[in-house]
C-alpha cells in the first residue's frame, strides 16, 4: 500500500470514528440496540454512500438490520449518520 493510500485510509478511519462519536452524543449509546460491529459497518457504509453517492450497499444493509431490529430504529440511525456525514463533509471543505 502506498503512502498516500495509507494516509487516506487512516483519515477515513478517523472520520468514521468521529461520526460514531457524534452519533452516540446525539442519540445516546443506550438508545442504539446494535452491536459494536453492526454500528461500525453501518457507519462505514454511510460514509461510503456519502463519498461515492451510491446508496445501494447502505440500503441493503439497512434492510438486513431492519429485519432484526425494526425499520424505525434502523431508518432513524441511517438518517442521523447521513446528517452527520453531511456535516463532516461541510467541515472538510
Amino acid at each position: 500500500m502506498s503512502g498516500d493510500a495509507k494516509r487516506k485510509r487512516q483519515y477515513e478511519d478517523r472520520v468514521i470514528e468521529d461520526s460514531l462519536v457524534r452519533l452516540r452524543e446525539s442519540v445516546g449509546q443506550s438508545a442504539l440496540p446494535f452491536t459494536q460491529e453492526e454500528i461500525q459497518t453501518l457507519a462505514i457504509r454511510a460514509r461510503e454512500s456519502y463519498r461515492r453517492r451510491d446508496k445501494e450497499r447502505l440500503d441493503r444493509y439497512g434492510i438486513h438490520l431492519s429485519k432484526i431490529y425494526g425499520i424505525s430504529i434502523v431508518s432513524s440511525t441511517i438518517t442521523a449518520l447521513e446528517s452527520i456525514n453531511n456535516a463532516i463533509g461541510y467541515e472538510e471543505k
